[in-house]
């Protein structure tokens, strides 16, 4: 009997255990079926030690299929009814972990070994006998770990066949999850096959950043090829679960990767250009990418790697990277790699699978050194100050003829295609049927007859419709992740400007940088806009206050039946709308005054200086590269500062620019808003007024205009809150100048760190935000000495 168990604990059942339940079902453990001599004890105890043996054949099965792909996985009937034959599929992942989980089973054989010499030798006799508990005791780990495993096993085989398989980086997320137990055995076993997973994914890692080659047969690598893609799908046609494309083909499925068109891919091809590798050879797999891979880290990844492929198809002449770089990159990564081979004390699972902050370290050296020897060798420095040039420009409004004809065409829009479809400023993205090329022209159209017509960088702009915030999905991956402050004033949805970066302006600018010059470009549209408001609404207060001339002269026809019916009231009425027009123009005064003093401290204060220092500084640099470079061969070695110098010094200055615009802080950026609500809200109620016949007349003898009277109320209340918010604006940015703080962050000191160091120098021109808040201040409280202590003005009588 115990012979027989032992032989059952190797996974070979015999005449007393045997499979069950018996067939046509499906096994699922080694028991005793028929023995009557054993007591219901004894055969529980043996069926469980069983079930062992059953759990170790089904762990050699998974193995030895996982390392011979060939072999039968299961079937599948098609709609023609033909059954056909669907292999497992492969995946170094899987087989990574197969190896793993069969060195950890060694143990158990070792034990069933161990367990036979006992019996033989009469170490675990009692009195003759060898007491089963004396071998459950042996394997009693086992029945611990041995289900956790068969229920991994069971999750993996399970999803197969499906649209989203494990494999790559989805396998060791679940083996992450599996490997967060209580139980020290099951956290063990799980941590080291999670352990060869991540050796796999390290060496993809190295020949990605290292070579710019994708070593990955079986499409597990979160950097996809989507080139190579198009044309594996269009070999594989006859055999969707081909080796190479299985797993590749169902995970670009699932994650909305979208492969090229066929005369696209032929294109591309045929062009073989470094700008369309750039742009479209590779892509993230964001759902392959493992949950401990931040994904900042996966995006520098793939900058590494497309970058090296990209200098080395390069036309006409490649751009290798030299032997001694390759050296030094390989030298950061090996230890790595070897740590991820190597046995160590389980400290936890971070520490014990992947050191991250190593990692990180060395992949952002990488990142550096690659983009430093780009930097010389592709001489990115006159194309970034091109770039940055347009950026002023068209981002932060420096073009006044194209902002006001942007302006212009937004409203014109809105009117014709919005009012068609019965949709106005409250409407959203969702309740609109307008789609991105419906703005396509609008940019075009804005830059008619001004100096940015002939612009050919502005084709790289364009207005993109932002989507409501929902859960993200592999299609919307070039979708804004958020909704600015802004992005709905500018046509009462939310709108963006973007730019379409290209090689090799990678090098230097990221998505995170274009998402803050959007939102930096809807406050400054925002502002903008309420400024021509402000211009248009002074139009049409003259046509109101001529109109009552007219009515008092008797100009037309209809003023002349007035006054020959008209009584004293209405005089009084007439002097009454007088009045109300000369407090309208007033409040109109107070909105422009502080609409342009926010307007040109933040052109003249912020904006002008920062940006032109910037681009001196870079122009500098790029220039003194040159010359450097052409005297000494050797140059190359001084150069790596300057692509550091400059990003850090375009990522310093744009973030003290949104900090000095008040957009880093939320309560400055809504006060801000908040007033800008309050002119548009007055802009809105004059409009209507001196689009109808009547204006501000308060209605004929003792009728009276309920809807006029209702206007003016709310022109009040407009006026007073425009007041209260100006006012509040002002108590926090003087707050903000005493205490050296905006709440977003560290304070502001009046010397900003990190700056004196970069292209900005430390001279007049130096950034300061804190200096910059002074001159709002200024600004605001030059000649209104009584702006913010003085009383409201006076409103008529009864009001």
């Amino acid at each position: 009997m115990l012979h027989e168990l032992l032989i059952t604990l190797s996974g070979y059942p015999g005449d007393i255990f045997r499979p069950f339940p018996f067939e046509p079902e499906t096994p699922t453990t080694f028991a005793i079926t028929d023995f009557p001599l054993l007591h219901p004890a004894e055969k529980e105890g043996l069926n469980r030690l069983a079930q062992l043996g059953f759990y170790f054949k089904e762990f050699n099965t998974f193995i030895t299929s996982c390392r011979s792909p060939s072999r039968q996985h299961g079937q599948q009937t098609p709609p023609d009814g033909e059954t056909i034959n669907v292999p497992a599929p492969p995946g170094l992942y899987l087989r990574a972990m197969a190896s793993a989980l069969d060195r950890k089973l060694q143990s158990y054989r070792q034990v069933i070994v161990q367990t036979e010499a006992a019996i033989l030798s009469g170490e675990d006799n009692l009195g003759g006998i060898v007491p089963l508990s004396t071998i459950s005791g042996r394997f009693a780990p086992y029945q611990l770990v041995f289900p956790a495993i068969v229920n991994l096993l069971s999750d993996i085989e399970s999803t197969a066949l499906t649209e989203a398989p494990y494999g790559g980086g989805r396998l060791i997320n679940l083996l992450q999850d599996r490997s967060a137990s209580g139980v020290p055995i099951q956290k063990e076993w799980m941590t080291e096959m999670l352990q060869g997973c991540c050796a796999v994914m390290l060496r993809q890692v190295t020949s990605w950043v290292i070579y710019g080659q994708i070593q990955d047969p079986f499409g597990e690598f979160f950097v996809v090829q989507l080139e190579s893609s198009q044309r594996a799908g269009e070999t594989n046609q006859g055999s969707r679960y081909s080796t190479g494309s299985f797993v590749r083909s169902r995970a670009a499925t699932s994650s909305g990767l979208a492969t090229l068109p066929p005369s696209t891919a032929l294109t591309a091809s045929a062009a073989s250009s470094s700008s369309i590798k750039w742009q479209t050879g590779y892509s993230l797999d964001e759902q392959m990418i493992p949950a401990m891979i931040p994904t900042t880290l996966a995006h520098a990844m793939l900058f590494i790697g497309k970058s090296i492929a990209t200098v080395r198809q390069a036309k006409p002449k490649p751009i290798p990277i030299p032997q001694s770089i390759t050296q030094r990159h390989l030298d950061l990564l090996l230890p790595l790699l070897s740590a991820s081979s190597g046995q160590r004390e389980i400290k936890s699972v971070s520490d014990e699978v992947l050191n991250l902050n190593l990692l990180t370290a060395v992949i952002h050296q990488i990142r550096k050194d690659i983009a430093n020897h780009l930097w010389v060798v592709v001489q990115v420095g006159e194309k970034v100050v091109k770039t940055l040039e347009s950026f002023k420009r068209y981002f932060l409004l420096s073009d006044g003829e194209f902002g006001l004809g942007l302006i212009t065409a937004l409203e014109e829009f809105k009117r014709n295609r919005l009012s068609r479809m019965g949709q106005f400023i409250t409407t959203t993205a969702t309740s609109v049927g307008i789609r991105d090329h419906d703005l396509g022209g609008m940019l075009k159209k804005a830059a008619q007859d001004t100096p940015a017509q002939d612009d050919t960088t502005l084709a790289s702009f364009e207005f993109r419709i932002v989507k409501p915030a929902r859960k993200h999905t592999g299609s919307e991956q070039d979708q804004p992740p958020t909704i600015g402050m802004f992005d709905d004033q500018l046509l009462g949805i939310p709108v963006r400007l973007t730019y379409t970066l290209s090689w090799p302006l990678d090098l230097f600018l990221t998505t995170e940088d274009l998402d803050q010059y959007s939102d930096v470009f809807a406050f400054l549209m925002t502002i903008r806009k309420s400024q021509v408001r402000l211009q248009q609404t002074w139009i049409e207060i003259k046509s109101l206050t001529q109109r009552l001339t007219n009515r008092r002269r008797g100009g037309d026809a209809r003023a002349y039946g007035r006054r020959i019916k008209g009584t004293e009231t209405d005089e009084r009425n007439a002097e009454q709308e007088a009045e109300m027009l000369k407090h309208i123009a007033a409040f109109r005064s107070n909105m422009v005054f502080v609409v342009d003093c926010v307007w040109t401290y933040i052109q003249m204060d912020v904006i002008g200086p920062t940006y032109e220092s910037l681009l001196e500084g870079i122009a500098t640099h790029e220039s003194d590269r040159k010359s450097s470079f052409s005297q000494s061969s050797t140059s190359a070695t001084a150069t790596p500062q300057s692509f550091d110098s400059i990003h850090s010094s375009h990522a310093e200055a744009l973030y003290e620019i949104r900090r000095a615009c008040l957009l880093t802080s939320e309560s400055l950026s809504s006060s801000v808003k908040d007033i800008l609500l309050r002119t548009e809200a007055f802009c809105g109620i004059i409009g209507r007024r001196a689009a109808g016949q009547d204006g501000f007349q308060s209605g004929l003898g003792e009728e009276l205009d309920d809807n006029m009277w209702q206007d003016w109320t709310d022109i009040i209340r407009l006026n007073q809150s425009f007041r209260e918010d100006t006012e509040k604006l002002y108590t926090d940015l003087t707050t903000v100048s005493k205490s050296g703080s905006l709440g977003d962050g560290p304070a502001l000191k009046r010397s900003v760190s990190g700056l004196g160091s970069s292209l900005l120098g430390n001279g007049p021109q130096s950034f300061d935000v804190i200096r910059q808040v002074d001159r709002l201040l200024l600004r605001l409280e030059y000649s209104k000495s009584n702006w913010f202590s003085g009383p409201s003005p006076l409103l008529p009588e009864g009001e």
